[in-house]
């Protein structure tokens, strides 16, 4: 299992993987192969415990925020998306039916300050996590599908 403590939890950088005692040794090793080793790292712990601490209770909000940009990209002409399947704070979208391609559509959004990530040839990732409110949910959309209607 890995949980990944940065964007809905807050923290910088930092993961927590979890397994089998003989899992866990590979992981260790192949990490230290890898350059993974890092010294003084109590700063980048702290902040970790501080994002398990005060921000697991709020990653709530985020899932209800990734439902409501979910919910309103179903309901732009164009875009293929089930809302029902959106369970967590990613929201992947199928673009084929407007007309433009992923990239196409997110270097125009990316431009009034909506960013959103290509993930394959119709598709495109929106992620909402701490710093996207509920206000920044209802401006994305205005504004997709303000970049649609042209």
């Amino acid at each position: 299992v890995w949980l990944d403590l940065s964007k809905g939890l807050g923290c910088p950088v930092g993961a927590v993987l979890a397994g089998s005692r003989d899992f866990i040794r590979q992981a260790w090793y192949v990490k230290h192969r890898l350059g993974g080793a890092m010294r003084q790292a109590g700063i980048i712990a702290a902040a970790g415990i501080y994002a398990l601490v005060h921000n697991v209770t709020r990653l709530a909000e985020d899932h209800a925020n990734a439902k409501r940009l979910a919910e309103g990209l179903a309901g732009i002409k164009g875009i293929a998306l089930d809302p029902g399947l959106v369970e967590t704070n990613f929201v992947i979208f199928d673009v084929k039916g407007t007309g433009r391609t992923p990239d196409q559509l997110a270097e125009r959004l990316e431009k009034e300050g909506v960013s959103f990530s290509v993930q394959g040839p119709t598709l495109l990732r929106g992620v909402t996590h701490l710093d996207v409110s509920r206000g920044d949910i209802e401006k994305a959309l205005t504004i997709v599908q303000g970049a649609l209607a042209h």
